[in-house]
Parts: structure tokens; sequence; C-alpha cells
């Protein structure tokens, strides 16, 4: 096998059929693998039997059914029961499996391989950290010790896109799989070139408009340095479930001057968005490691984010500030403190920002270490 292309099953939906950041970055990681050769073809449930472009990188595509409209734990037992029969009829076509979250996938092929049904070595790819992770999820499961020694020993290994991500399965007790830290990557794009900032500030949030997002922490800490005389923009720029009462809540807090709403905008037209913003906020509840972010400092923004267990714990003094979660009053202050930077030390900060992406997350690499382990575990298992 070592001298043929890698052969990789990666379960995950993708863009644009689901647009979550997680789907984001299996595109991206998918296209890279391809491009170094591996072969990659995707499954998931929201996705087309046949193909997709990923930019210029054609992936074989193959759609699982999933309980449509049913209750969660029976949409849970279709998808398990259909991804069960397919891996049983296809896996002799692949060397590996890459799986993005720690749930339903996950504890399917778990099973199938205690069971002696399935022989691929597995590598898992955790969501979310803390109280609304994977591991939260399975926690909240009937029988869920017995869960996590069933995830414990069936999957060769776990990569952890944010810390916070490994204290929760350690709590949980998986520590048998092997342990790899390669975050998210994004792809780079010119070094941006900022001479000066807007007055007032503009400051950038973007992303899907849910509860975890945190923004209505943010309005009401958008409303008291409204209060306190500061003045600044904020754009909010995305969809999503919560807009409409978030909107409201702007209203209400008679924000209706400093706050804007956009709607979804093409990905190429994002970072045109950013270069025109002043630092972005990510004022989220929970994370892995938000795209967004990585986005925003790409584009040489620094980052006010609160400590929600991902990009925070990369995030030094010279690229941002770090406000703590649900804390209306401490991102207040922090965002204050960001309004209030002079304008020679915000754009060096950017430019701190924009260092650490390229030294922490350039894509190529990030791609090329998981390639690695995908590898490592494949050539283990044929080799035993």
């Amino acid at each position: 096998m070592a001298d043929n292309p890698l052969r990789i099953l990666v379960i995950s939906n993708l863009p644009p059929h689901v647009l979550g950041g997680a789907e984001n970055q299996v595109a991206l990681l998918v296209a890279s693998w391809i491009t170094a050769g591996a072969h990659v073809e995707v499954i998931g449930h929201r996705i087309p039997n046949g193909g997709q472009m990923l930019g210029e990188v054609h992936v074989p595509t193959h759609h699982i059914t999933s309980a449509v409209g049913a209750n969660r734990l029976l949409r849970a037992l279709s998808y398990a029961g259909s991804l069960t029969r397919w891996l049983l009829r296809h896996q002799v076509r692949y060397d590996v499996i890459y799986i993005r979250g720690m749930v339903d996938a996950a504890l399917t092929a778990a099973f199938l391989k205690r069971a002696c049904l399935l022989k691929l070595p597995i590598l898992v790819c955790p969501i979310n950290a803390r109280g609304a992770g994977d591991v939260a999820f399975v926690r909240g499961l009937p029988f869920s010790q017995y869960l996590f020694r069933l995830l414990d020993r069936h999957i060769e290994a776990v990569n952890l896109i944010a810390p916070a991500i490994g204290e929760d399965l350690a709590n949980a007790g998986i520590n048998t799989p092997q342990i790899h830290h390669v975050p998210n990557g994004i792809p780079l794009a010119d070094q941006p070139r900022r001479t000066g900032v807007a007055v007032p500030r503009n400051i950038i949030w973007t992303g899907r408009f849910s509860v975890q997002k945190g923004l209505d922490v943010l309005l009401h800490a958008a409303a008291a340095l409204k209060s306190s005389g500061l003045s600044f923009t904020l754009q909010l720029i995305g969809e999503g479930p919560e807009k409409p009462a978030i909107a409201a809540l702007a209203r209400s807090l008679a924000l209706g001057q400093q706050v804007r709403f956009v709607d979804q905008v093409p990905a190429e037209s994002i970072r045109q968005l950013l270069l025109a913003a002043d630092f972005f906020v990510l004022p989220s509840r929970y994370e892995g490691l938000s795209n967004a972010a990585l986005e925003a400092m790409e584009a040489g923004l620094p980052i006010v984010c609160t400590d929600c267990g991902g990009i925070d714990r990369y995030l030094t003094a010279r690229e941002g500030w770090v406000a703590r979660v649900e804390s209306v009053a401490h991102l207040s202050q922090q965002l204050a403190a960001a309004l209030a930077t002079p304008a020679p030390e915000l754009l060096a900060m950017g430019t701190a920002a924009r260092a650490l992406v390229e030294r922490e997350f350039h894509l190529p690499t990030m791609a090329s270490r998981n390639l690695k382990i995908l590898r490592s575990i494949a050539y283990a298992t044929t080799s035993r």
C-alpha cells in the first residue's frame, strides 16, 4: 500500500449543502489531500451522490439516508443503519477513515469495529469543546460510560483542533487512541496592506446567527460602550435562526446607528469586508477553533474573543484581547481597550495576528500533518 495513493473515506457533510465551519474545514482538507496525491471520497447524509468540485478539485461523494423530520433518536438510528450498510459493502475500497465529529458516525464505526465487522483504522476530529461539545453530547446519552469506553478502545487516533477539547476527552476517560494536536488551517492570500483605521472604528463579526455565538452578550456589551460615550460601528455578517431575535435586541437597545446587519455574502467577498474593518470580535459561548477568527487574522485584523477554548489559547497581547465567556462587563471592557488603542499599535497588532496565522495555521502545513497521521495509522494496521 505504501507505493499506492492513500485511499481515504471522509465521513462528513460538505458546503454548500451545510454551511458550518467544520464542513468548510473538511472541504479545505479534502481538496488539499487530493492535490497531494491521495484518493479521497466523502460520504454524508446531506450531500448528493456523484461528486462535486471543491475549488478546482473534484471529489466523489456518496449520500446516505437519515429520517428527515423524525426525532433525534430516530434520525440517529436511521443514519447509523444506512452508514452501517454502506461501510459493510464498500470498506474494501479504502485504507483509512477520517470522521469529523465524535458522535453518530464515530459511534457507529466504533460499534462495527467492536463487532469485528469493520477493519479500517479511524482518525476522529471532535468539533466543539466544553458544555456543548461532542463529549457533552455523548455524556447525555443512555449508557454514556459504555459509549466512551467503546470510543476509547476502537478509534486509533484523535486530532484535537483546540486544547479545551483534549480536557473534555481526558475527563471522559478517552486516552487510549493516539492524541494529535493539529489545528484548523486556512489558505493565505496576499499580505494585506493597512495604512490607517476608520473613524469611528469598524468592528466586524462573521458567522452563523446561533445561540452558540454569543451575539446577545455582544449587543449588551455594545450598549454599554455606547452609554459610556464611545463611538464605533459594528457589522454582523451572516444568516442563521437567531438573526431575527438579535436584530430585535439591537432595536430594543437603541443600537440602530451602531449596528449594521449584512446578509450572507459570497466567500470571496468576505475578505474585502474584513480588509475594510479595524478589528474582529468573537463573543462565542463555545468553539472548536473558529474559522471566522482565522479568516480575520489572515486579513490582518487583531481580535477580541472570549475564552471559549479555541483561538483564545493561541492569542497573546500582541494579537488581541480575551474576555470571559458570558461576561458583558468584561467583553465591553476589552472592546473599549481595543477602541482606545492608538492606530499605529492597532495596525501592528493586525500584522502580528497575520504572522500568527502564517506560523500556526497555514493550510498546506495543517493538511500535510493530518495526512501524515492518516498514513501512519493506515500503514500500522496493514503491518500487523
